[in-house]
């Protein structure tokens, strides 16, 4: 990613695709927007081109909050950056340890040499003062390794507790790259992996897992009629909700924009569907009301796609046929729940 060397010819032609289909969405020609758009006619990254697709075809348009959370996930992502600059500070630190215990090394090795030529000395010396010479080198010496030696153990405690400190934040940023901050759920990022690890346990031996994408209806409405605070609100409760309503190794994902994803591992087809008509039910019976005004914001619904994992999937088409439900549920009017049956269950 951010690999622009096109000659003068090809970054005209880009320029010019670039401009038009801003154009024709209405866009403005930001930074965000601009290099979202150039990336996508570069057509190089299949994951951020269906990103962009989806907020565009969504019922509140590619806004700038979502272009500019499809561009920090695919293009920048500050966290990776932070965990970047702490795993190379933390290598920095320890390399520099290495060679402080390397240097170290070296000066007790030329006083174990010292000590050895001092006991040939002596056992040669025919004089109380030759001896007496001699002793006093190896005092000296003793001294300065003493010295030496509280340098090294201070610097190394001071670098301990550098490395302790290092691998906290390094900790810390690996959980905020896979966080979303405004519902504190796992993002997009942690889901791709969670997937992954899910099929590969069911590769191993049969555990059966689903997934379910659910979207907020007519988010858009509700983010013009109160505003986009209020939207952040209700993102938060959805989130609480279904978070609330899930049991065990069940988890929930932001999946972006108004939508979520939940993860159910060691269940069935059928068990999903009953699961998403519960969550479905819990929202469709919650009244929404402003704590600072009282405002009644009346009732919300979620529409839900179920799919269950299947012998061929990678996680791009277990969420597509998740997707594909949760389109259908859309078409067929909202608050509804639509499963998708794995491949190998429609063959039969």
């Amino acid at each position: 990613m951010f690999d622009y060397t096109h000659d003068h010819a090809q970054s005209h032609e880009i320029l010019r695709l670039v401009l038009v289909e801003l154009s024709a969405l209405n866009l403005p020609p930001n930074p965000i927007y601009f290099t979202l758009f150039y990336e996508r006619a570069l057509k190089r990254d299949a994951s951020l081109n269906k990103d962009i697709d989806d907020a565009i075809n969504g019922e509140s348009g590619l806004t700038i909050d979502l272009a500019q959370e499809i561009f920090d996930t695919h293009l920048l992502n500050g966290s990776i950056k932070e965990m970047s600059h702490a795993q190379s500070t933390l290598l920095r630190l320890i390399r520099n340890v290495m060679m402080q215990m390397l240097n170290t090394g070296n000066e007790f090795s030329n006083y174990a040499s010292t000590l050895g030529d001092f006991i040939l000395k002596v056992d040669r010396s025919e004089s109380v003062e030759d001896i007496r010479a001699l002793t006093a080198e190896v005092i000296d010496d003793s001294r300065q390794i003493e010295r030496s030696s509280l340098e090294a153990s201070d610097r190394l405690t001071n670098a301990g507790e550098q490395i302790t400190k290092l691998k906290e934040e390094l900790e810390a940023a690996r959980r905020d790259a896979r966080t979303d901050p405004l519902t504190g759920l796992a993002n997009r990022r942690g889901l791709n992996e969670l997937l992954q690890q899910r099929i590969n346990a069911y590769l191993q031996d049969k555990t059966s897992f689903c997934v379910i994408l659910a979207d907020i209806d007519h988010f858009k409405r509700i983010n013009d009629s109160y505003g986009h605070l209020v939207g952040d609100k209700i993102l938060r409760f959805v989130a609480r909700t279904l978070m609330a309503n899930i049991k065990g190794q069940d988890s929930v994902i932001r999946f972006g924009g108004e939508e979520f994803a939940i993860i159910l591992p060691y269940t069935h087809f059928e068990g999903a569907i009953t699961v998403a008509q519960q969550l479905r039910q819990k929202i469709a019976t919650s009244r929404l009301r402003l704590a600072e005004s009282g405002r009644d914001l009346g009732g919300l619904t979620i529409s839900l796609g179920v799919a269950c994992v299947d012998q061929s999937d990678s996680p791009e088409t277990l969420l597509r046929r998740a997707d594909d439900g949760l389109l259908k549920a859309k078409a067929e009017g909202r608050d509804r729940v639509v499963g998708i049956a794995p491949p190998s269950v429609e063959a039969r």
